[in-house]
């Protein structure tokens, strides 16, 4: 072929793959930086609104438990009764009560624990001294029976002198630890009231409590009707009238059998109570609808001292949200039934043995554990087939009636 034929001859189609200048390569290395800093730019801003918006959230969700927080009532004046040394991070004791102050149902027109009008006032229908062991994360409760024989102190007409212990608090809680300590050696940190409403609400915030029943119950006091058996949901007033049940009878071989155990098993029941809450309240820990209904409920019907800020409360639900029911430990003061020469069943402090558990008790979470005993000697406990014999007749230094409430009772249920 020749050089004419080679010139003249028409090139071929298509692109033509010509190595780029070397000012082209540079502005292609530019516009790839340029790229990916936009590409990171974009990344690290959608980063920070993220950031920014869990801010937000945490700070609004902060902000709100506050709110309701600042909704609990406070109770002033306590501070010369109070004992203030505890230090971050050591044991203190709460004074726990259950209030009977039907006043909640002057506003919703409802009677169904009894009238205000009928039952002024209040009384502790139930009194437990709650030592919280915060480098251990237990709670050990003890429970004061509400009809123990104390002396109340002060000069306040048909309370102060010999008295049961639930009458101290009709003069509010001052008087009520005033009377724990001097009659116990129990000296108390905090406190905290919450009444029959609160009991009632809280439940039916969370969908009720999970308790099997291996007996039917009934109590026509508490109005109190438990018709099956096996592990079923109780809520609202049913769960409460469980709670404060005192004349408890059950179904058993087609008899109904009268409990006859009073407080000692009201007690028992209080404590099936709380370990059902607790589970129940854990498995609907991620539920935010029931857990605002909750804490709404516990606000508007909770009592604490002044000294129980807002950040104390939420510093001790942290500590303890990971805390099960094996964190919960629970005991009665020992006491002796007794019948008073004017006939009312009252209970009598027992003063070696309930010294003996409050000695033990007050030094959980200083001393190593150690394992405990069970009582050698309990009483005759009163007799399981009449309302008439709740309590034996004894005077105040026999001691060989002593009450421990440690035998199984199986018809108040377990949580399920």
């Amino acid at each position: 072929m020749s050089y004419e034929e080679t010139k003249d001859s028409p090139r071929p189609e298509g692109p033509v793959h010509a190595r780029p200048s070397r000012r082209a390569r540079r502005k292609a290395r530019a516009a790839k930086r340029t790229r990916g800093w936009r590409w990171g730019r974009r990344a690290l801003l959608s980063l920070g609104i993220v950031v920014v918006l869990l801010a937000g959230l945490a700070g609004g969700t902060w902000w709100y438990i506050n709110y309701r927080l600042d909704q609990t009532h406070r109770i002033t004046g306590l501070g010369p009764v109070l004992h203030q040394h505890a230090k971050p991070g050591k044991p203190f004791d709460i004074a726990l009560v259950g209030s009977d102050s039907r006043a909640f149902e002057l506003k919703s027109g409802s009677s169904a624990f009894g009238s205000y009008s009928s039952y002024p006032g209040q009384r502790s229908d139930v009194v437990i001294i709650a030592r919280v062991i915060p480098a251990t994360k237990q709670v050990y409760m003890l429970s004061i029976p509400r009809d123990t024989m104390v002396n109340i102190p002060g000069h306040v007409k048909y309370i102060s002198g010999e008295n049961r212990i639930n009458a101290a608090f009709n003069e509010g809680p001052k008087l009520l630890i005033q009377t724990i300590e001097q009659n116990f050696g129990i000296p108390i940190e905090h406190f905290a009231a919450i009444n029959f409403q609160g009991f009632r609400d809280m439940v039916n915030a969370i969908g009720g409590i999970k308790i099997d029943f291996p007996y039917q119950l009934k109590d026509a006091y508490s109005q109190l009707h438990i018709d099956h058996t096996g592990c079923q949901l109780i809520k609202g007033n049913e769960a409460l009238a469980y709670v404060r049940s005192r004349h408890l009878y059950y179904l058993k071989n087609g008899h109904w059998i009268y409990d006859g155990l009073s407080d000692w098993s009201r007690i028992r029941r209080q404590d099936v109570f709380f370990h059902a809450l607790i589970e129940t309240v854990k498995s609907e820990a991620l539920n935010l609808p029931a857990m605002n209904d909750l804490l709404i409920a516990v606000v508007h019907n909770l009592s604490v001292d002044s000294f129980f800020s807002n950040s104390a409360l939420l510093n001790l639900v942290l500590e303890f949200r990971h805390a099960g029911v094996g964190s919960l430990h629970s005991e009665v003061l020992p006491t002796i039934p007794y019948v008073t020469p004017s006939g009312q069943d009252v209970l009598l402090q027992a003063k070696g043995p309930d010294r003996a558990m409050i000695k033990a008790f007050l030094a959980e979470g200083t001393t190593p554990a150690k394992k405990k005993t069970t009582p050698s000697s309990t009483s005759s406990t009163p007799s399981s087939t009449s309302p008439t014999t709740t309590t034996t007749t004894t005077t105040p230094s026999n001691n060989s009636n002593v009450f421990f409430d440690t035998q199984p009772e199986p018809w108040n249920g377990t949580p399920c």
